[in-house]
């Protein structure tokens, strides 16, 4: 029997325990810090992609015709009730449709890496024969981009780039209001 695999033929061991999560969540819920593991935990993705552009177009997030995409975590999870009381594989199944619902931010937290800022975007469950006394399921993360940031979160400092000159209100273009010369631009 592989790491993962706790499960037989017969229904009375197909809710056996497995061993603790490779990956586990936490979130703030109802102003608390909280910390999600899962019973077990079968495959881990991570999603690290850059979307190419084949034109020409400008933002402080693009470097060499690429941008950084939101970073994503997808998580093949098993949840049962074989050690904990009836009920609690759908009752931990709410809690995770209420942090999708409430747009909780979550850390995602795996043998790999930690990523911060996750949303949980979708939740797929699946009931059948082999897990009766709970459920199998895929949990999607998405890094959460504010817009006017760039990758990191923060918010990007704009250069003033420009070379207009400023409406001072006056109209001496003779440059005598303290020698300088109106027709001379610079760049800020």
């Amino acid at each position: 029997m592989s790491v993962y695999s706790a499960f037989s033929s017969s229904a009375e061991e197909t809710c056996r325990l497995l061993p603790s999560s490779s990956a586990y969540i936490r979130c703030k819920t109802g102003n608390k810090p909280r910390t999600y593991h899962f019973t077990g935990v079968t495959s881990i993705e991570h999603s690290l992609s850059l979307s190419i552009e084949k034109t020409s177009s400008q933002g402080s997030d693009l470097v060499n015709g690429a941008r950084n995409q939101p970073c994503r975590v997808t998580l093949n999870i098993v949840e049962t009730d074989t050690e904990n009381p009836e009920g609690s594989a759908k009752e931990f199944l709410d809690r995770l449709a209420s942090i999708k619902k409430k747009r909780v931010h979550c850390t995602v937290v795996t043998s790999l890496a930690t990523y911060k800022k996750m949303l949980l975007s979708d939740i797929s469950v699946t009931q059948d024969g082999t897990d009766i006394c709970g459920w199998t399921g895929k949990l999607t993360f998405t890094e959460h981009i504010t817009s006017g940031s760039g990758k990191s979160g923060k918010k990007s400092k704009k250069k003033n780039n420009s070379s207009t000159r400023t409406n001072t209100g006056t109209s001496n273009l003779s440059g005598a209001s303290g020698g300088e010369k109106p027709w001379i631009l610079t760049a800020g």
